[in-house]
């Protein structure tokens, strides 16, 4: 392929995305959390234009606090997940990166990152790496922070570098009903691997208090999903119901607007008789009326007037 065409030159990601890319560094404070990302490539005369649209979350398989591996299995179950969300969204979507989590440190990726990094452009020099920071305070606000950041990698001269990415995020009008299904199947999976370490840890013959600390880590893990997760979605689902009750209510208005402005027209045009006798003859039929202007209109032999619209029901 030409080098220019395969060049990276834009990207961009949903912000329904980011939403989640930000819920999933939430979600665990201790381990990081991987995804892959799912979206076009755009191949114009400049390079190439890469747009997220979706996420693809493997299960976990080795649990590590300072590292998260990408497994040949999960690109193969992304591949499947991008043409079930092709299939929805009626587009071509693709595998075209991935993402991690790095709670409690720095936003860039380690030696380790960008190593995978390289792996993975070798399959697709587009591929690009998503890092989201969390849990981390701002030295100077002493605020909690969370910090994101696109990357690629190269290799100069044996040693492999860090190629920061700009990236644009684009809004969307609504959270889709796939990303949900998403975010609700990956809380199910971590709620599955909470389950197996609680009953894993009461194997046994256990002392009363060692039983008490294990409900109580089961129940603080449990409440802290509810609290990263759950309840910002819920308020978002609150924050999008208000917003599309006020947007139903302004078009509501626009139509009101609209049909008085149609209705005082056709009746100042003096050929509303026909409209007034169909109306009376039939007062439960309801009908949109549009005027569509007209050619060679005759003229109304009552009135004598000619008509440039002529309303017709739709």
């Amino acid at each position: 392929m030409n080098k220019q065409l395969d060049q990276l030159t834009d990207v961009f990601i949903s912000d329904e995305v980011l939403m989640m890319c930000h819920n999933l560094a939430l979600l665990t404070e201790k381990e990081e959390v991987a995804a892959l990302l799912i979206g076009q490539k755009i191949i114009h005369e400049n390079g190439t234009t890469v747009s997220v649209s979706a996420l693809s979350i493997p299960p976990r398989g080795e649990i590590k606090k300072d590292r998260v591996e990408i497994m040949s299995e999960d690109l193969v179950n992304a591949m499947e997940d991008a043409k079930y969300f092709s299939s929805i969204k009626g587009a071509n979507l693709n595998v075209i990166g991935w993402y991690h989590s790095h709670p409690h440190i720095t936003v860039w990726p380690s030696n380790v990152d960008l190593q995978t990094q390289l792996n993975l452009q070798n399959m697709d020099s587009c591929f690009i790496g998503i890092i989201c920071s969390s849990y981390n305070t701002d030295t100077t606000t002493m605020m909690k922070e969370m910090k994101t950041v696109c990357f690629q990698a190269k290799q100069i001269n044996g040693t492999v570098n860090r190629i920061d990415v700009k990236f644009q995020v684009a809004p969307t009008t609504c959270t889709s009903q796939l990303s949900f299904e998403v975010i609700v199947k990956h809380i199910e999976t971590l709620y599955d691997e909470l389950i197996k370490n609680y009953n894993e840890a009461n194997e046994g013959d256990i002392s009363p208090m060692a039983q008490l600390h294990n409900d109580s880590v089961y129940t603080l893990s449990g409440i802290h999903m509810l609290e990263t997760v759950a309840k910002p979605m819920l308020q978002m689902l609150e924050t999008q119901r208000e917003s599309s009750t006020k947007r139903i209510q302004n078009l509501q208005v626009k139509l009101e607007q609209l049909s008085l402005g149609i209705n005082d027209e056709h009746y100042c045009d003096g050929t509303n008789k026909n409209y007034d006798d169909q109306e009376n003859s039939d007062d439960s039929s309801e009908s949109l009326i549009t005027s569509v202007p007209i050619k060679n209109q005759p003229k109304d032999k009552k009135k004598g007037k000619k008509s440039s619209m002529v309303s017709s029901p739709v």
